[in-house]
């Protein structure tokens, strides 16, 4: 009886603490409930109140090292960039040399505000652009620029080329240039090129198939006899004219071994079949029109339909499908009119150091209707006189209306195009 008892004590006192237990739980919970609610309260009673400029300041601060802090990257919030079709490269490719500048020219649609442009680019190790859009060539090679405006992107591809001199000659990424900033040496005489002569023989024979006479009027021409041709020009109609139509000794294109002249040596030329056929198709070939029309105040010298020079397909390609002068595409635009104190020659020492064949007739021997070269219809082989009268009748068509005849003899006038 007596353990019965114990035992009965034992599970009632269980009973009461467990009870109490219990009992304990409910008024901290209720407690806590309470005091939420109360902080509730008071927080909406606080945000119904108007803060202080420092209180919010205080606050941003806090939040803002809070999200520095703690922030990850969230990739997927990104913008997605599409091609741009509201702005556009003046330049489908840009061409500079290393160490010069050009800046990239962008056209917009109406509402388009480019001064939020950001400006990139694929390998700096090539060429860099500032925060304006002014790019720099560091060496030479291919990369691409790239413009972020808006949720837009334009890619633009630009090549830095080199320029070197070797043996007094300029070369830019091995392309030989004469201009009238930049001459070659009075001893360079390689004569016409055999890539030249080779593109443009095979540039004949397409014509031929078409039942087009594409023929050499001019070809090589040495420095000595540059002399003759320009100092008569400026003996007759004075240097501005001259400067015009005319390369000063050692700046002539004809000298590179690359040029040859066309047909008839006179802008009626691009009226005709075979100049029109020229125009369009000579890169095919490896030929460039190198004093194309609208582009005179880049190249120095009025259009010249019928001078054609040698670049290779592809450069050649590029410039015609591009709209480009040799000059745009090389980056050597500085074409105005100086030149060495050294090339200056007089009309007299022309005269002594010019051979004497040469001083009688329009062209050189080696480019006079050659039977070694092209055969052409008998009606076209000139004889000396009449080959004389004709390139008489085509200059007097080219000179100023007010130009005197003070009796001088000119020489090669008509041909000596650049």
């Amino acid at each position: 009886m007596a353990q019965q008892a114990t035992k009965t004590r034992r599970k009632d006192r269980a009973r009461e603490a467990f009870m109490l237990l219990m009992l304990s739980v409910v008024l901290v919970f209720g407690f806590g409930l309470i005091v939420g609610k109360q902080e509730t309260s008071n927080l909406q009673q606080a945000e119904a109140v108007p803060r202080t400029s420092a209180e919010e300041t205080s606050e941003t601060e806090s939040a803002t090292e809070a999200i520095a802090v703690n922030a990850q990257p969230e990739t997927e919030t990104m913008p997605e960039f599409h091609q741009a079709s509201s702005f556009r490269s003046a330049e489908p490719q840009i061409y500079l040399r290393v160490n010069h500048t050009k800046q990239m020219e962008l056209i917009c649609d109406p509402g388009v505000n480019l001064s939020e442009a950001i400006y990139g680019v694929s390998d700096e190790n090539i060429a860099v652009v500032d925060e304006f859009g002014m790019i720099t060539g560091v060496s030479r090679g291919e990369c691409t620029v790239s413009v972020f405006c808006g949720t837009e992107t334009l890619k633009v591809p630009v090549t830095v080329r080199e320029l070197t001199v070797r043996d007094g000659c300029t070369y830019v990424d091995d392309i030989l240039i004469a201009n009238k900033s930049i001459s070659l040496p009075e001893d360079y005489d390689p004569g016409m090129l055999p890539e030249t002569a080779e593109a443009f023989e095979e540039l004949q024979t397409a014509a031929a198939e078409l039942g087009l006479n594409i023929y050499q009027g001019s070809g090589y021409r040495s420095y000595q006899y540059q002399i003759t041709c320009y100092n008569s020009l400026v003996d007759a109609y004075g240097e501005e004219y001259a400067n015009r139509v005319s390369a000063k000794p050692g700046h002539s294109e004809h000298q590179t071994g690359y040029t040859v002249d066309c047909n008839t040596i006179n802008e009626t030329f691009i009226n005709t079949p075979e100049g029109q056929w020229l125009d369009k198709h000579c890169h095919e070939y490896g030929f460039i029109i190198r004093y194309p029309k609208g582009k005179e105040d880049i190249t120095g010298y009025d259009y010249e339909c019928w001078h054609i020079r040698y670049v290779g397909v592809e450069a050649a390609t590029e410039i015609y499908e591009q709209g480009l002068t040799l000059e745009e595409y090389l980056d050597v635009t500085d074409v105005s009119n100086h030149y060495d104190e050294e090339n200056e020659i007089s009309s007299s020492e022309a005269e002594e150091t010019a051979p004497d064949d040469e001083m009688q007739t329009g062209y050189e021997d080696e480019n006079l209707y050659s039977s070694e070269e092209t055969v052409y219809p008998e009606e076209m082989v000139l004889s000396e006189t009449v080959l004389e009268e004709t390139i008489l009748s085509q200059y007097q068509e080219t000179v100023p209306a007010d130009a005197e005849d003070d009796g001088i003899e000119i020489i090669d006038a008509p041909l000596e195009a650049p």
